[in-house]
């Protein structure tokens, strides 16, 4: 870690190694790391953890709140084949499998009680608090709770408990004063700094600080200051809750005025903690969902305020161990909580450029940021289609001031010495002024480009008839701007590389810029001898692309119609097929680094080699948007181990030329390979030419194509004689499960006329849990159809205890609309139940998802008091989760038994009083007085 990053981490954050304990304690108390080979795949357990094996079963106590804790034994090893693949044993569908953890309850072989002290039979995996004073277990008395003002770690984060640490709350602390330090500390570990910083980076790989360094230093000096004359702007500055959106045509400096309204506020932040800011910039040219500006935004909360963490640490904690990312949801609940608690008194966030994502983003980002508490900041073009989804939103018309286009174009001279010169002489500064303002059209980038037009002029002659000649309107200034380019002394290289930011996937950093550049075209090979430096052809391109200094982007200017927009249209006017020369761009690229048959660190090699990564992710989608070019189609049929990014497992699968055309869906090529068109092809077929050969993780070409919903591919290899339709990868996956947890219904449809009902019921996980799990309601419709399905199959577990089933796998993921077609279909059994966690109604009462339980009590045979199980009922989950509603509309049903018990002797009243570690801070006292008023 660099030592300013590090001396940077160690300012903002007091005692981390308050927050997270040490790995290994951690383990056992949420749960042991599963190793490599284990194929037991333990179900989350509240409020404890349970023994899962039979052998465990015989010996092992298991304890719930309340139980007396025997000595802690070392969990006998996991036996079993689970894929090299899987370090931690996750459901490839971003959830878990079966008996994995769900909603981050801790699983263990060891049995352990959750407990708020150090008692003596947890005491070893009990968390370390080094800066709260020691406490004993015992009646809780009232405390004093002394927070600092200088702004630290844990301020403000009393009865946050996250995995591997826990700060308490005064109801927890036996006679104590309890001080939490806000203070610098020097004794900051290093190993505590990196896990913040790789939390921070987790949270997402998006850094708008150095985005909004970036805009804020196009500003010219002086402009942008009447923002802050604006009655609205003014109160919204000054804390009044509301959202107000800017409105401005394309052009009229939006993106800079956010940037000058997000450096003012965050000033005021840093003079004053009590305020946070967090925003957002969306780009066309890096189209972020709705869940990456999220992320974005909780980074920089995090960042800036580390006592934040606290909120953060438990999402990650269970996201990490899954290898899975947080839903749009999950952040957008923990911005709320942090926004809801104590320890701001205002709250900011901006977001610029709403119009340039796409559409379901825009929805989902402004319904998520306009349901917080916060006051909002948005800028974009006209989008009179959302205005109806903030009514009370308060619209302002972001109108270019010609001030700031004079200043700006006297910035701009400053800056251009020769041109600066030449106006020193007469009143030729005013002409040019005047004449930039009246041909720019009232566009600060048009004005920019018109004055680097006449920054070539050598005297007054030359700048007079540059003067008369200026282009008027955006799209002449473009066609001039390629004139000046064709004329200059690197016309293809500024081609080239305008080709190649205009065709991109994403944007491009200048390296990767530069190394996409040095390649020859005859034949396409990387050459690190052509690598030019970054001036030569900012200054080949004439102002077309800019560069950003933070986040060392390169970008096309953007006007009324971006540069993109032109070019499009004019590069193929002149010759181009941009497509294909990024196609074959890319694999020059992976073919210099030996892809084809690729044994090492592919993460690694990345880290090494820009551009490189870039051209793994997205050498295909070129390909495949151009005729495939004969060095491509040359290049897959010299891959036999050709590492693929799998959209399932999470890492990499190495693959063949016939399983690679497969999964990037060349259904043209393979057709020509198997023979199945009378066209020719330029290259001979692999040979041996194996439709069911299999990758390194058993993947053949039929299940790579279904896992990506490449219709014609699967189509082509179904009608292939001897193709093995049915068959199953290392883990037990089809194509057709794959394409069911994936939710490509056509390929689900077609796969479904050529398989036999067994198949259909086949897996650990058959299709149809898959398809449940995740809501894919049109995927469950065409399952449903099929005669003979079984809707009840059950998850097989350890000995004889039965998993879960579709349904309970729909409950516990709040499918809401997969539970009423599962509860619609005739013969399916509502009181399936897991061993530990119950039916589908306790599930869904433990989760939280009130609309499912209401549909679950609709049913006739619903079993409501069913107690089956470790958990206990769904009153019992209920309560113990801190469920008030749930709590209440369980109360409601006549057959309720509130005494119930479950195999501990716990009821619910019992589990309401016990603390939950994995829920803090519920409304655990009002659950307490229903049930009483309820008890008999």
């Amino acid at each position: 870690m660099h030592r300013k990053s590090r001396n940077w981490i160690g300012k903002k954050i007091n005692k981390l190694q308050e927050i997270f304990s040490d790995n290994a304690a951690a383990d056992r108390r949420a749960g042991t790391e599963r190793e490599e080979g284990s194929s037991a795949d333990p179900r989350p357990i509240a409020p404890t953890n349970l023994p899962r094996n039979s052998d465990q079963g015989s010996t092992a106590e298991a304890r719930l709140p309340g139980a007396t804790a025997p000595e802690a034994s070392t969990p006998k090893e996991q036996k079993g084949g689970a894929p090299r693949h899987v370090q931690v044993q996750t459901s490839r569908a971003g959830g878990v499998p079966g008996n994995a953890q769900k909603e981050g309850l801790p699983v263990n072989t060891e049995p352990v009680i959750p407990t708020t002290g150090h008692s003596q039979d947890n005491q070893e995996s009990a968390p370390q608090a080094s800066s709260l004073e020691t406490f004993k277990d015992g009646p809780a008395t009232p405390a004093k709770v002394e927070l600092s003002t200088e702004g630290g770690m844990l301020n403000k984060a009393q009865g946050v408990h996250f995995a591997g640490s826990t700060t308490l709350n005064s109801t927890q602390i036996h006679n104590t004063t309890t001080h939490v330090y806000n203070a610098v500390q020097p004794d900051v570990s290093e190993k505590d700094a990196q896990l913040f910083e790789k939390i921070v980076e987790w949270l997402s790989d998006i850094n708008y600080h150095a985005i909004q360094a970036d805009n804020y230093g196009k500003r010219a000096e002086g402009t942008g200051e009447w923002v802050f004359d604006d009655p609205k702007i003014v109160d919204w500055l000054g804390g009044v809750l509301g959202i107000l959106w800017g409105v401005g045509m394309p052009g009229a400096g939006k993106t800079v005025l956010a940037s000058i309204i997000i450096d003012h506020l965050l000033q005021k932040a840093m003079a004053n903690k009590r305020i946070c800011v967090a925003f957002a910039f969306s780009r066309y040219t890096d189209q972020f969902t709705g869940d990456k500006v999220l992320g974005g935004l909780l980074r920089q909360v995090v960042q800036d305020h580390p006592a934040t963490l606290a909120f953060v640490k438990p999402m990650y904690d269970y996201h990490h161990q899954r290898k899975t990312r947080p839903s749009q949801k999950e952040l957008l609940d923990v911005i709320r909580a942090i926004f809801n608690s104590d320890l701001f008194d205002e709250k900011f966030c901006a977001l610029d450029g709403l119009d340039e994502a796409f559409e379901d983003t825009q929805v989902d980002v402004l319904d998520a940021l306009a349901d917080l508490p916060a006051n909002l900041l948005l800028m974009s073009r006209p989008l009179p289609l959302l205005k109806d989804r903030v009514p009370n939103a308060t619209f302002i018309d972001i109108i270019l001031h010609e001030a700031d286009i004079i200043q700006m174009i006297e910035d701009k001279i400053g800056r251009m010495p020769r041109l600066r010169n030449l106006l020193e002489k007469g009143d030729w500064k005013e002409k040019v002024v005047k004449a930039v303002l009246e041909r720019s059209s009232g566009m600060f980038l048009v004005a920019s480009l018109q004055l680097e037009m006449l920054g070539s002029c050598i005297n007054i002659k030359s700048l007079d008839t540059a003067l008369q000649a200026l282009p008027v309107g955006v799209n002449a200034m473009y066609e001039a701007t390629m004139e000046r380019i064709n004329g200059g002394p690197a016309p293809e290289l500024a081609l080239r590389a305008l080709t190649l930011l205009a065709y991109a996937c994403k944007s491009l950093k200048m390296d990767d810029l530069l190394h996409a550049l040095a390649v020859e075209t005859e034949p396409f090979k990387y050459d690190s001898d052509l690598l030019v430096d970054p001036d030569t052809v900012l200054s080949a391109c004439c102002g077309l692309i800019t560069f950003e200094p933070e986040t060392k982007l390169v970008r096309l200017v953007c006007m009324y119609y971006t540069a993109q927009d032109f070019l499009v249209t004019y590069l193929p006017k002149v010759g181009v097929d941009a497509e294909a020369m990024l196609a074959c761009t890319c694999v020059a690229h992976l073919q210099g680094c030996g892809f084809a048959n690729f044994t090492g660190d592919v993460d690694d090699v990345f880290t090494y080699h820009p551009f490189l990564a870039y051209a793994h992710c997205n050498w295909a989608i070129h390909a495949n948007s151009a005729s495939l070019p004969p060095f491509v189609e040359e290049y897959i049929l010299q891959c036999q181990h050709f590492p693929w990014k799998h959209p399932i497992f999470r890492g990499f699968d190495y693959l063949n030329s016939i399983q690679l055309a497969a999964a990037c869906n060349f259904h043209s090529l393979l057709a020509q390979w198997l023979g199945l068109v009378l066209s020719p092809t330029n290259h001979p077929p692999p040979s041996p030419l194996d439709v069911n050969s299999k990758s390194a993780e058993g993947c053949t070409a039929l299940a790579l194509a279904a896992t990506c919903g490449h219709l014609k591919t699967v189509g082509l290899l179904i009608g292939v004689q001897g193709v093995d339709i049915q068959c199953f990868d290392s883990e037990g996956w089809s194509p057709l499960i794959a394409a069911s947890w994936a939710g490509h219904v056509q390929v689900v449809d077609m796969l479904l006329g050529v398989v036999d009902t067994d198949h259909v019921n086949a897996g650990s996980w058959t299709a149809l849990m898959h398809a449940a799990s995740r809501g894919h309601t049109e995927v469950i419709k065409f399952l449903l159809c099929v005669q003979g399905i079984n809707v009840n199959a059950r998850e097989p577990d350890t000995g004889d205890r039965e998993g879960d089933s579709a349904l309970t796998h729909a409950a516990w993921y709040g499918q809401l609309d997969a539970v009423q077609l599962l509860l619609g279909f005739d013969g399916i059994d509502v009181n399936a139940s897991h061993w530990v966690s119950g039916t589908a109604l306790a599930q869904a009462s433990a989760q939280g998802h009130i609309d499912i339980v209401k549909c679950l009590l609709q049913q006739e045979d619903i079993d409501v008091n069913f107690s089956q199980c470790q958990l206990g009922t769904a009153l019992m989950q209920a309560a113990y989760g801190g469920r008030k509603d749930m709590v209440e509309l369980l109360l409601q049903q006549e057959e309720i038994d509130v005494n119930a018990t479950r195999s501990d002797g716990h009821s619910a009243l019992s589990l309401a009083l016990k603390e939950n570690s994995w829920r803090p801070n519920k409304p655990r006292s009002e659950i307490v007085e229903l049930l009483q008023a309820h008890e008999a």
